[in-house]
């Protein structure tokens, strides 16, 4: 029966000791060769450490998921009977709760440390928009837009808080879609015009996007990604018109083009859904008929095959 290499392991200070007695090593070479095997004994620890950390790491979304279950259930249960203070005590201590929990994940667990804060932090922003949406609603008396903007700020500062602690690309994303939020609420309380929102939504993803591009927000590809998908959905809100639609167009086209300049797979995709959820519109608009749309979406399709493919020949290691 083979020997496993544990066995095999322990057996090499015996046999070290009897090459030195037997003159074919030098002492120095035999306290060299155990310092060497006394090393390599303990790596196999590392792989072992990383089960377990994945493990840690996956018991606690199976249990933080069935808690989200649970806290629906009740809630759709009982929420109506709750007092207008226990409703804000129970959103906003699980708001803390989570902030709390994220806190003392053992550091020790690495990456896996790591991701889990982020999930616990990310719905710990949620529940702190959620609060504050109660607070303006219940002690505030506010109603509508305004209940936006007092939760959007909200969301904001905590995210942006939680960021500055762990910077991941999943807490600058909920600073970017608070802060998105954020602008459109205000500047739909300001104006009558119901697409000036969405060119807000649009003038701040141009900024992360641009924050990114010179290194300010990093890491850079998902960085940009995140903005473009701003972009887009500011666009796609200042549709159907025809300025909205001149603006939707320049920006997927925008979108593709860098990618290129970038040879940015990722960012591609980004503008190939753009101008899935966007060409049709415009096109159905602008040309109307049976003909106009498979055919503009054929062309446009081709482009973006040709795209990807200089793309992939030509991006950077």
């Amino acid at each position: 029966m083979r020997r496993s290499s544990a066995s095999r392991r322990q057996d090499l200070p015996r046999l070290i000791a009897h090459w030195a007695d037997a003159g074919l090593i030098s002492a120095d070479q035999a306290v060299r060769l155990r310092a060497d095997v006394e090393q390599k004994a303990v790596i196999p620890a590392a792989p072992q450490r990383e089960r377990s950390a994945v493990l840690v790491e996956a018991l606690a979304y199976l249990g933080g998921t069935i808690v989200l279950i649970a806290a629906g259930l009740l809630g759709a249960q009982y929420w109506d009977a709750l007092p207008d203070l226990g409703r804000l005590a129970l959103v906003g201590g699980a708001s803390a709760l989570l902030v709390v929990a994220g806190s003392v994940v053992p550091r020790r667990l690495g990456e896996a440390s790591v991701r889990l804060r982020s999930v616990l932090w990310l719905l710990a922003t949620a529940a702190a928009a959620g609060f504050a949406a109660l607070f303006a609603d219940i002690v505030l008396e506010l109603h509508g837009v305004d209940i936006a903007i007092v939760s959007g700020v909200t969301a904001t500062v905590v995210a942006a808080g939680l960021w500055s602690r762990l910077r991941t690309v999943a807490q600058q994303a909920a600073v970017f879609v608070a802060l998105m939020v954020t602008t459109a609420a205000v500047v739909a309380k300001v104006t009558d015009d119901a697409h000036l929102p969405g060119l807000a939504v649009w003038g701040v993803g141009v900024v992360w996007f641009l924050l990114g591009v010179v290194g300010v927000t990093t890491p850079r590809r998902p960085v940009l990604a995140l903005s473009a998908l701003g972009i887009l959905v500011g666009a796609v809100m200042t549709l159907p018109t025809d300025a909205g639609m001149v603006l939707a167009l320049v920006t997927v086209v925008a979108i593709v083009v860098l990618a290129v300049r970038f040879r940015d797979l990722m960012l591609l995709g980004v503008g190939a859904l753009g101008a899935l959820n966007i060409l049709p519109a415009v096109v159905t608009e602008w040309f109307p008929g049976d003909l106009a749309p498979p055919l503009v979406l054929l062309v446009f399709g081709g482009l973006l095959v040709a795209a990807a493919l200089y793309t992939a020949r030509r991006r950077r290691p």
